[in-house]
């Protein structure tokens, strides 16, 4: 594990290409306060749990902020199905409530203190965890039936979870560690500095973003080097302004929205919506234990991998900056073509796995 801290200004350079990222408050309204989890839906609305309070709050594009329901107890983690149903986790009501469009009820699960909530990547199956006398991953099926997913002394009060490359990854609240999935267990892979709280993890193209809840930044993580860096904020407070001088007060909710170009923080204690943007999101270049050379590329669509083979068998996955795995196969020599992939325009990570330790990546660009 490998925890180093940079300045704002060199790091900026590594996860961004920017021209002036800056930061600042969209809602501050201490009767619709943004304090918990935050999603967004397919037309651009904004949804913040009020942990403190009782409700779910919607923010549109034009920046109405209306109450979507209330009558909870402590809003927790948000995430949506495949057909636009919220899904919301009131923790210590220990309810796990699906609502429409509308705000209209569609289902309650009864399920004990389910804190932090996520769609399976290749189905409607939810993901969620679990904050109180029991620390679990757990696993709810589209027709309401829970089950049991892991649970282990790793897992310490675990709320944040996220898709970064392909892979699922989930934070604990109360010691701030970050841990990647693997099939019924979890592999540590780093830790917040400091004291205090990690709030939530969002997906930001090959590196995830986590709120210090008491450390009043915003950190930026990357899972295959293990470093950690701050990305945004310094002391308590509430400037706005250019990234480097901006303030946050108790970061909790952090969401990167589709298109990759607006990052959103909820504060816990002032319940205020803060807004980062003016930037594209890039991807960083590592070094890795295995050589990867992808050619040709950038590519039409039709390309190879060369690597470096291991004496042990090996996966090589092909995901897209929004955490979807496009293909997943074993590979059984030292070249293996790819056709026919139907890939649309962009960029592509292109990941070589053993024994659920990643090798070697790359970038596949497309066009």
């Amino acid at each position: 594990m490998k925890t180093t801290i940079t300045t704002i200004s060199l790091f900026l350079f590594v996860l961004f290409s920017f021209g002036q990222t800056t930061v600042s408050t969209l809602v501050d309204n201490s009767a619709t306060p943004f304090t918990d989890d935050i999603i967004e839906d397919a037309s651009g609305n904004l949804y913040c749990a009020d942990y403190s309070g009782d409700a779910v709050f919607k923010r549109t594009p034009s920046g109405t902020v209306t109450t979507f329901v209330s009558g909870l107890n402590t809003p927790n983690g948000l995430a949506f199905n495949s057909s636009g149903e919220l899904y919301v986790c009131d923790n210590i009501g220990s309810r796990i409530y699906v609502y429409d469009a509308l705000g209209s009820p569609l289902d309650t699960i009864t399920v004990t203190n389910p804190s932090g909530i996520i769609k399976d990547i290749a189905s409607d199956t939810m993901i969620f965890t679990t904050y109180g006398s029991v620390s679990e991953l757990k696993k709810l099926s589209p027709d309401g039936f829970v089950f049991d997913f892991h649970a282990g002394g790793e897992l310490n009060g675990p709320v944040g979870l996220e898709y970064c490359l392909g892979e699922l990854y989930v934070a604990n609240f109360d010691d701030r560690k970050i841990f990647r999935v693997e099939s019924d267990t979890v592999i540590f892979v780093t830790q917040l500095p400091g004291s205090g709280r990690l709030g939530f993890i969002a997906n930001a193209g090959d590196r995830m973003l986590a709120t210090a809840f008491n450390g009043q930044k915003v950190y930026s993580i990357d899972p295959i080097s293990e470093e950690v860096n701050i990305y945004a904020g310094s002391t308590f407070g509430g400037t706005d302004g250019s990234l480097d001088s901006a303030q946050f007060t108790t970061p909790n909710g952090v969401y990167v929205n589709a298109t990759m170009d607006s990052i959103y923080v909820s504060e816990y204690n002032t319940g205020k919506l803060r807004l980062i943007s003016g930037f594209t999101l890039g991807t960083s270049e590592l070094s890795f234990k295995t050589a990867l050379n992808i050619y040709p590329n950038p590519t039409a669509g039709e390309f190879t991998i060369e690597y470096e083979k291991n004496d042990v068998p090996c996966t090589v996955s092909i995901c897209s900056l929004d955490g979807k795995i496009v293909d997943e196969r074993n590979l059984n020599s030292e070249l293996e073509t790819f056709k026919n992939l139907n890939l649309r325009s962009g960029t592509y990570s292109i990941r070589i796995k053993a024994n659920g330790i990643i090798l070697a990546q790359e970038r596949l660009v497309c066009y």
